[in-house]
């Protein structure tokens, strides 16, 4: 996971190929998680690292999901 800006406003992060586009929203953080095959998804959270992790943890799921036998 690579951060393009260290600041704590708006950033875009890349993780396992989707694009996590993070923005201060009052009171809350929003992140929306893309990928150009993909409708893009919309998280929630109180603070910047918690809504980054939540991005995470809801691409890695994706990608689990893509790999298990249907």
């Amino acid at each position: 996971m690579t951060d393009s800006s260290p600041s704590q406003d708006a950033a875009l992060v890349d993780h396992h190929g989707y694009c996590i586009h993070l923005s201060p929203s009052d009171p809350d953080w929003i992140a929306l998680v893309s990928r150009p095959d993909r409708q893009p998804t919309l998280i929630l959270a109180p603070e910047r690292v918690t809504v980054l992790a939540m991005a995470c943890e809801w691409i890695d799921r994706q990608l689990a999901s893509d790999r298990s036998p249907q």
